[in-house]
Formats: structure tokens, C-alpha cells, sequence
């Protein structure tokens, strides 16, 4: 595995052309590898976020636009995106664990991963290799280098374990200089009310707006008429 400094540089650097990938390529490159697996963790919270997803992330909301411009409201992943699981997640109880890494990486975000159950991380490693993503999108570290990670400029942070093991993750948070880091906790690994959350994605997503107004002065085509008028 690499280290989490390299880890966390080439996500980074691979987060603003993974942000363009249109969201039906990227849920398509997830079914691919959940189909080639088969992992049914994995499958089963993909295809369940997926008919939320697609509604929430795939197409841009056209919004009114009072003077004639083309107002646009879409959304954009936050950045890098760091899970950890702690021992308590294993093999048996990863769908929690696979529906926080569908939903980010669909949501556009650059994840890197914080495995502590050796079986769970070489099945990870198994789904790192059939994925094929581009260096950078999608990486496994060292589990104990997840106090490294939670320094540098993780825009959002999901922790799947004990009470205990969240609280001790958020005040390590809490104490970073820089951007605030939104942290996703998910304690009840057999009942799952984050992963099965229909709305999991809005943690994942900022929102944007663009503007496109080729008309006149305040957006308003007839007033390109004036002045126009033939000597």
C-alpha cells in the first residue's frame, strides 16, 4: 500500500477531472465491478442509492431566470473523501461500509480508504484492481494512517465503528486549522439508518449554480433592438 501523504496528493490531484465524469459513467463503472465480483455488499446498497442518486446528481435544475439568463443548479463532489472502518466492520457487516464508498464516489468525490479487518481490505484490494479508475480516484492505506489523513485537507470525513472510536475521530477534527471537515457517523452496523439513508448523497455534494446570459444588458433580448433600427 502506499503511503498516506502520496495517497491524499494524487487523489487530490485526480478529484477535479473525476468531479466531470458524468454521473451515469460513474455508477456504470461501479455495477460493472459489483456484477464481475460478485460482491452482494457491495451490489445491493449500490443499486438502492442509485434510484436516489440519479434523480439527486445526474441532471442540472433549471432555475427561472427573471431578466432572460439560463440559470443552472448542479451539484459537485466536496473533494477528497476519507472512510475509515474500524475492527468492527468486517466482511459479514460491510454493506454499511460499501454504501458510504457507492454514494461518495457516484457524489464525485476522490475516496480514500481506512480498513482495519484484513479480510475486508483484500476485498477492497479486489475492487481497487477490477474498478481500473483513473491513480488518485479511489485508494486503501494503512489503517493506522488515518490520523495523518484526518490533518491534511480532507473535505469530508465517515467513520463506520464505536461510539468511543467516533468521538475520538470528531475532536480530532474539531482541532484541525482550515476548512471544516463534515464528519458521517455510522454506529449500528446491523440496522444501518445512515447507509440506508435516501438522501446520503446531499452529505457527500455541494451545490453550484451557473449562469449564462449572452443577451443584452440586464438579460433582456428586446433591447437589442434598440439602436437598430435602419438609416
Amino acid at each position: 500500500m502506499k503511503n498516506a501523504s502520496i495517497c491524499f496528493s494524487e487523489a487530490q490531484q485526480a478529484w477535479s477531472l473525476w468531479n466531470q465524469v458524468p454521473y451515469a459513467t460513474r455508477y456504470e463503472l461501479m455495477l460493472a465491478a459489483a456484477n464481475t465480483l460478485p460482491l452482494s455488499n457491495l451490489k445491493v446498497p449500490l443499486e438502492f442509492h442509485h434510484k436516489y442518486c440519479a434523480e439527486l446528481l445526474s441532471e442540472p435544475v433549471l432555475m427561472p431566470g427573471p431578466t432572460g439568463e439560463t440559470n443552472e443548479l448542479y451539484t459537485a463532489g466536496r473533494g477528497v473523501s476519507l472512510i475509515i472502518a474500524d475492527s468492527r466492520v468486517d466482511v459479514p457487516v460491510s454493506k454499511a461500509f460499501y454504501a458510504q464508498l457507492c454514494v461518495s464516489l457516484m457524489a464525485g468525490n476522490c475516496v480514500v480508504l481506512c480498513v482495519q479487518d484484513s479480510d475486508l481490505a483484500e476485498q477492497v484490494l479486489e475492487l481497487i484492481e477490477c474498478l481500473a479508475l483513473p491513480v488518485g480516484v479511489l485508494s486503501l492505506v494503512e489503517y493506522d494512517q488515518y490520523v495523518q489523513l484526518l490533518q491534511s485537507d480532507v473535505r469530508i470525513t465517515t467513520v463506520l465503528g464505536d461510539d468511543a472510536f467516533v468521538k475520538q475521530v470528531n475532536r480530532n477534527l474539531a482541532q484541525k486549522s482550515g476548512a471544516i471537515a463534515p464528519l458521517i457517523a455510522e454506529v449500528e452496523l446491523a440496522k444501518m439508518p445512515v447507509a440506508q439513508d435516501p438522501k446520503l448523497a446531499l452529505r457527500y455534494i455541494t451545490e453550484r449554480t451557473r449562469t449564462i446570459n449572452i443577451t443584452a444588458v440586464g438579460g433582456n433580448a428586446t433591447l437589442l433592438e434598440l439602436g437598430s433600427a435602419e438609416y
